[in-house]
C-alpha cells in the first residue's frame, strides 16, 4: 500500500485559535486557508485535528469561507436530521447540479426520489436487462485492456465506466465519444469560474450542457414513445407517489448527476481495486479461484451473492478509498453535536474516510483485510455503508455500482485465467489524489505480465 502521505501545513500558524465558541485546527495558509491541507491529506488533517483540539473543529477551506468538521460517529446522524440542508451544494456549483437529488430536500426532493427510485433498484435493474449489457462492455473493455499490455489505470476505468453509464441510457455505441468530449468539458462547471467569455471554464462548460441536454432530451423523447424497459423508458415514464412525473428540466439535471455521479465515483473504486490486486497477487489468486469456480459471470443484481470474496473485496476498496472523502450538510438551527453548540447557518463537514476508518468499527480499520466483511451474518448496517451516504440521500445508484465493480473484478479475473497474465504496478503504489475526488494519480499505470 502506498506510503502515509502528510497534510500541507503553514508551519508560520501554529497558534490554536477559537470561532464561535469552537477550536480552529492550526496550519492555515493567509487566502487559501486550509485548502491545501484538505487537498493532499483531508484524513491527515483529520487525525491532526482530533488529537490537538478534539473532534469537533473548523477549517477554512479559503477565500473566507469556513466548515466545522466534525468526527464524532454522532455526525452521521446529520445525513438524515431534518435540522440540516443540502442547499450549499447548489450554491457553490449551481450550473453543474441543477435541482437534481443532490441538491433537494423535503418534498422535493421526496418526489424525485419516489419518480427515479424504482428504476435503480434489483428489479428495475433486472427488468432492463442492465446486468448483460455490462458485463459485454466489461469483457470487451478487460479484452482490450490485456491486448495492449499496460494501461493508464484511471484514464482506462473512466472510459470503461462512462460507457456503461450512457449504454445504460441508451446511448447508441458510435456516439460515445462525442458524449465522452461533452461530459469532459461539461464537467468544467465544476470549476465555478464566474467569468463567462468565449474559451474559458464557464462558456465551455455551459455550451457542452446545452449539447448534452439536446442529446439526453432527444433519447428521453424516443423513450417515451416506446415500450421497452429500459432504464431510460422506466425514467422517462415514471410517476411519484403523487401521480407526477419530473418535468423535462428536472429530469435533464438527474441524468446529467446520473452521468457524473455513477462515472466518476465506481471509476475510482475500479482503479484502486487494479492498484491492490496488482501489489497483491495472494488477493488475485483467491479472486481468480472464486470466478473461475463459476459456470458464469454474474449478469443480475441476484448473481452477485454467488461471488462473496469479489464483494468483500469491493467493500474493503471502497472503505478505505471512499471516492467521496467527505460530504457537508448545513445546519438550518442551532443544534447540539456532541455537547457542542453549534450555529444555524454553519456548514459541517461530516468525514466518510474518517468514519470508514473509525477503530470503533473496524479492528485494524488501516489494514486492507476483505474477511472481515465475510465474517459478517447481517447485512452491512447503514454506517457500514456511510460511503453511500445516509439519510434520504443515500446513494440512488447504490445496486448500480456494486454490480459495475464485482462483474469487473470477476470478468478480469477470469480473462487473466484464461490468458495467462496476472496484473503488475508498473511503478510504486499510487498515491492518493483529492480533487475533486479522492482518486488514485492519473499518471499511475498497471502492466499484464505472463502468470
Amino acid at each position: 500500500m502506498q506510503a502515509p502521505s502528510t497534510p500541507i501545513l503553514n508551519p508560520t500558524a501554529r497558534r490554536t485559535r477559537e470561532r464561535a465558541g469552537l477550536p480552529v485546527v492550526r496550519g492555515a495558509f493567509p487566502i487559501v486557508g486550509h485548502l491545501p491541507a484538505l487537498a493532499s491529506d483531508p484524513l491527515g488533517l483529520d487525525r491532526l485535528g482530533e488529537r490537538e483540539v478534539g473532534p469537533v473543529f473548523w477549517t477554512e477551506v479559503g477565500f473566507g469561507k469556513w466548515q466545522l468538521r466534525c468526527l464524532l460517529p454522532e455526525s452521521f446522524d446529520l445525513f438524515k436530521n431534518v435540522q440540516t440542508s443540502s442547499d450549499y451544494v447548489s450554491e457553490s456549483v449551481p450550473d453543474l447540479f441543477g435541482r437534481s437529488l443532490i441538491t433537494l430536500d423535503g418534498k422535493p426532493h421526496r418526489h424525485a426520489r419516489s419518480v427515479m427510485g424504482p428504476a435503480f433498484t434489483p428489479k428495475g435493474l433486472s427488468s432492463a436487462k442492465v446486468g448483460a449489457l455490462f458485463a459485454e462492455i466489461i469483457e470487451r473493455h478487460v479484452q482490450g485492456w490485456i491486448d495492449r499490455g499496460a494501461i493508464t489505470t484511471l484514464a482506462s476505468t473512466r472510459e470503461l465506466v462512462l460507457a456503461l453509464i450512457l449504454r445504460m441510457l441508451g446511448v447508441p455505441e458510435g456516439d460515445l465519444g462525442e458524449w465522452r468530449r461533452d461530459y469532459e468539458e461539461h464537467m468544467l462547471l465544476g470549476l465555478n469560474v464566474p467569468i463567462d467569455l468565449p474559451g474559458l471554464p464557464r462558456r465551455r462548460g455551459l455550451v457542452a450542457k446545452k449539447r448534452l441536454d439536446a442529446r439526453i432530451g432527444a433519447l428521453v423523447r424516443a423513450a417515451r414513445a416506446g415500450s421497452d424497459t429500459t432504464i431510460l423508458a422506466q425514467l422517462a415514464r415514471a410517476k411519484g407517489e403523487n401521480g407526477e412525473p419530473l418535468d423535462e428540466a428536472e429530469l435533464l439535471d438527474n441524468l446529467r448527476l446520473l452521468i457524473l455521479a455513477g462515472h466518476e465515483t465506481t471509476a475510482t473504486v475500479v482503479a484502486w481495486s487494479l492498484a491492490i490486486l496488482a501489489e497483491r497477487p495472494a488477493l488475485l489468486e483467491r479472486l481468480q479461484a472464486e470466478a473461475t469456480a463459476a459456470s458464469d459471470v454474474p449478469r443480475a443484481p441476484g448473481d452477485l451473492r454467488a461471488f462473496p470474496f469479489t464483494e468483500a473485496l469491493f467493500r474493503e476498496v471502497l472503505r478505505l478509498h471512499p471516492p467521496v472523502a467527505h460530504d457537508a450538510r448545513r445546519v438550518v438551527v442551532d443544534l447540539d453535536l456532541g455537547g457542542r453548540r453549534v450555529p444555524a447557518g454553519t456548514i459541517v463537514a461530516i468525514s466518510i474516510q474518517h468514519l470508514s476508518r473509525s477503530p470503533a468499527s473496524y479492528d485494524d480499520p488501516d489494514s486492507l483485510a476483505p474477511e472481515r466483511w465475510m465474517r459478517k451474518t447481517q447485512p452491512p448496517t447503514p454506517l457500514e455503508l456511510v460511503q453511500f451516504g445516509g439519510g434520504p440521500h443515500f446513494c440512488l445508484g447504490y445496486h448500480v455500482a456494486w454490480l459495475e465493480v464485482v462483474q469487473t473484478l470477476v470478468i478480469l479475473a477470469r480473462a487473466l485465467h484464461a490468458r495467462g497474465v496476472r496484473l503488475a504496478l508498473d511503478g510504486p503504489f499510487p498515491r492518493a489524489r483529492h480533487l475533486p475526488l479522492r482518486h488514485p494519480e492519473p499518471a499511475a499505470r498497471i502492466r499484464f505480465v505472463l502468470a
